[in-house]
């Protein structure tokens, strides 16, 4: 799933040395005149170029960041119980372990017996036995999102 790069541009020169805050991720010049850098979350985070014009007398340039970084969200989803679960029984789909700045959760549950729900949980009991579907879409910030989806079962009762 695909993480927001932050771009710094120098013009009319040619970046010699940079530093960036320890939180940057997989920093990267990438033509000389650029680097591109992730970022975990919103914040603000210090920048350090060290950029030569052309004359041999180059200059440390000082920057903050403090745009708002854009991070999609990591959805993650666990359905308990796990495995085939029995007709009439609840089933819990949480999205707790999921990571980034999460703003909104959204659950499609897809089957003999379909669902929709909101929130960071989900609790539904299926009376039609079959194969489902849940998916998890992940809201965050300027409307990054991400989705994940897995498969459970619902078997019916057999009474003794």
């Amino acid at each position: 799933m695909p993480e927001e790069t932050v771009v710094i541009s120098v013009s009319g020169g040619t970046i010699l040395e940079y530093e960036l805050s320890d939180e940057a991720q997989d920093p990267a010049l990438t033509d000389g005149s650029r680097i591109e850098a992730r970022f975990p979350s919103y914040g603000t985070y210090n920048v350090t170029a060290y950029v030569d014009d052309g004359s041999g007398t180059g200059e440390s340039v000082d920057a903050i960041l403090s745009k708002p970084v854009c991070i999609a969200p990591r959805p993650h989803l666990s359905i308990s119980p796990s495995g085939t679960v029995p007709t009439g029984a609840p089933v819990t789909f949480d999205a707790g372990a999921s990571a980034g700045d999460a703003t909104g959760y959204e659950w499609t549950i897809d089957g003999p017996e379909p669902a929709r729900g909101t929130g960071e949980t989900l609790s539904v009991s299926f009376s039609v036995p079959g194969d489902y579907s849940a998916t998890l879409e992940v809201e965050g910030r300027n409307g990054a999102a991400a989705r994940t989806q897995a498969g459970f079962t619902v078997a019916a009762t057999v009474s003794a």
